[in-house]
């Protein structure tokens, strides 16, 4: 009989654990190498082994628990190579200045992350690197943008905080097309529900500190895909300074061992709250792609699996006055300006992601002051819905 190919909650229970294979112990928990540097015999075994991948010297270089959560990425995602860093930001960091030099061009999706496009538009411009930020659903513009120096298209699948949606198979077939890499930072959704390198992507990045990890204790980022271009980012790193610790790599190795039910409780929760607050009379729109509302729904349909994410967002007739008594009227649901944790949050993006946007740009990206972005925890959904019933009825 032909050996089926493990399921996602199948490789993630068990990926990455036989990394300490060579030790003792046979330990069925993956241990926490606490050590900063390890030791050797002699200088002989120090020649012999030192460098290769299966040993360590010193943990800024490699240490087994980065190695094993690499390991557990890699294998859910499908991609050749990893690297796990301190931050999502250092792992964006490592992505981009391990690989670009001065004069080279990218082209970026206007709506990214706040603090990765000043990293885009303000320190790789110190260095040379130039970008052309656009419309990444008009493909016409994005092609617009294409210069002979571009070596790179970078989108979010998800945006934040719209949940408008990059349409990744699209945007790969136009990368390839121009002998382009293309990166998406797929943290909003997770493997379990999207994977961009089976849709002709080269590169993926997650802020492991959002739904990998899942608890809202561990800061990471992980960048999985090309080889080549992940080991340069691994140098990169190394150097900077971007590793991450033993400790953050192994709460986020043990929070991804669950993913799989948690996504699903996630996406369920969330589809669930954006029905019921899209029909309450306070609230002006609701962003979440699984709904048929949402300018992305169809696009959404094809491209996801088990659901649309934990993430969504609406706006409030009343403007900031209503967000705010909205959020202090909440029982549960807590006020705080990340994302992706077991338990309900609710975030201002005019005041917390996006403080820095004017304006103009905030309305250019339909971000007003009534607009509230909601993480949908795993609670039970009954209890969540009442919640933001409650709290909706009292504005």
């Amino acid at each position: 009989m032909t050996e089926r190919t493990p399921g996602l909650s199948t490789l993630a229970v068990h990926s990455g654990n036989d990394i300490d294979h060579g030790m003792l112990t046979h330990a069925k928990s993956l241990p926490i190498y606490q050590s900063s540097v390890f030791v050797y015999d002699s200088l002989a075994q120090l020649d012999e082994i030192a460098g290769h991948p299966d040993n360590y010297m010193y943990t800024r270089f490699g240490n087994p628990n980065p190695a094993a959560l690499e390991q557990l990425i890699g294998d859910l995602e499908g991609g050749e190579a990893a690297l796990f860093s301190a931050t999502g930001m250092a792992a964006i960091s490592a992505a981009l200045l391990g690989n670009l030099s001065a004069g080279d061009h990218l082209v970026a999706s206007r709506e990214l992350y706040g603090t990765t496009q000043t990293l885009i538009e303000d320190d790789l411009a110190r260095f040379g690197i130039r970008a052309t930020l656009v419309d990444i659903r008009d493909l016409a513009a994005v092609q617009a943008a294409i210069q002979p120096t571009t070596r790179l298209i970078y989108t979010e699948t998800a945006s934040n905080p719209l949940v408008r949606l990059s349409d990744i198979p699209a945007l790969a077939g136009l990368a390839r097309a121009h002998g382009l890499k293309l990166l998406v930072d797929n943290s909003f959704l997770s493997p379990v529900l999207y994977r961009p390198l089976a849709e002709g992507a080269d590169l993926v990045l997650h802020s492991t500190t959002k739904y990998i990890s899942g608890h809202s204790d561990a800061m990471g980022g992980i960048l999985v895909g090309d080889p080549e271009w992940v080991a340069r980012a691994r140098r990169y790193q190394i150097t900077s300074g971007g590793s991450a610790s033993p400790f953050e790599s192994w709460l986020t190795f043990r929070g991804a061992k669950t993913l799989a039910l948690r996504m699903r409780a996630h996406s369920a929760n969330a589809l669930a709250l954006a029905e019921t607050i899209e029909r309450h009379p306070k609230v002006a729109r609701v962003y979440y792609p699984g709904l048929a509302s949402h300018p992305d729904h169809a696009l959404a349909r094809r491209m996801f699996r088990h659901g649309c994410s934990g993430m969504l967002s609406f706006t409030l007739d009343g403007g900031l006055a209503e967000a705010d008594r909205l959020i202090r009227g909440l029982r549960r649901a807590v006020f705080a300006p990340s994302l992706a944790g077991v338990a309900t949050s609710v975030s201002h993006p005019a005041k917390t992601s996006h403080r820095a946007q004017s304006a103009q740009a905030l309305a250019a990206l339909d971000i007003h002051d009534g607009t509230v972005r909601v993480s949908v925890g795993i609670e039970d959904v009954e209890d969540i819905v009442e919640d933001f019933q409650q709290a909706l009825d009292q504005l």
